[in-house]
């Protein structure tokens, strides 16, 4: 019988950040003046459609139309979506390993980044960190260990564009895709994390409902993301905090 001292996670994509910083950062590295003729100077990369901001702006008093679209579009959105696909998978990858000084140094290096900065990696907390380190330190050797496990699921994002000129619209495109692509490959012979990636694209959309007619895409985008659990355990009698419950350990002693 082991006492479980804590749980946590890791993903290898945290979607929606992880492509609005990939868009931006392609962004901006592109000249985007140059290309919209001094029109426009930014493209928005958003976690909320556009269509959102532009509706919530219709529901203010004393708040002009124009200048609300003018701050908003040209707009790249990268929001959640519901997967069409099968493909969750669970149990792969078990693996038990001892949490020895190396780890710790790994939870240490985690412990002084943000949790802005955090949360692309996984999701784990100061206070968690601390009493595996805590229980480590007063643990005899090869007491605390870590079953892992290894689970994957097919994850879709959507990708909008809306402009107020279709060759707005189809400028951004054309970069969205080239971006995409970038992403699906890599950098100078990088291996992107990103797995079996593809997307389907609706083109050619309007919108009239703000004044202007507004032009748009729509680029569903799949991927499959591997994420690991991480339960933190103790065959030790583990006092002084509390702790989940207790388990036994698969194929152990």
């Amino acid at each position: 019988m082991s006492t479980i001292i804590t749980k946590y996670n890791d993903y290898v994509i945290h979607g929606i950040p992880y492509f609005i910083d990939k868009i931006e950062t392609e962004l901006a590295i592109r000249d985007i003046k140059g290309i919209f003729n001094n029109k426009v100077e930014m493209i928005n990369v958003t976690k909320q459609h556009p269509i959102v901001s532009l509706m919530a702006a219709q529901l203010q008093e004393n708040k002009s139309l124009d200048a609300i679209r003018s701050s908003v579009l040209p707009a790249i959105a990268v929001t959640p979506s519901n997967p069409a696909e099968d493909g969750f998978t669970m149990g792969q990858g078990f693996q038990t390993a001892k949490v020895d000084d190396a780890f710790i140094d790994n939870l240490k290096t985690i412990y002084k980044m943000t949790m802005k900065d955090r949360v692309q990696e996984g999701i784990l907390t100061n206070l968690q960190i601390e009493t595996i380190m805590s229980t480590y330190k007063k643990s005899a050797a090869g007491a605390i260990r870590a079953q892992i496990n290894e689970w994957r699921k097919n994850e879709e994002i959507n990708i909008s564009i809306w402009a107020d000129s279709v060759d707005y619209d189809d400028l951004l495109s054309i970069m969205l895709e080239s971006m995409l692509a970038d992403i699906q490959v890599g950098f100078a012979g990088d291996d992107s994390p990103v797995r079996n990636m593809k997307w389907r694209v609706t083109r050619g959309l309007t919108n009239f409902n703000f004044g202007r007619v507004l032009f748009g895409s729509e680029y569903s985008l799949t991927f499959l993301n591997t994420y690991n659990n991480y339960t933190i355990y103790s065959d030790d009698v583990i006092s002084g905090h509390d702790f989940i419950g207790t388990f036994e350990i698969p194929g152990g002693e």
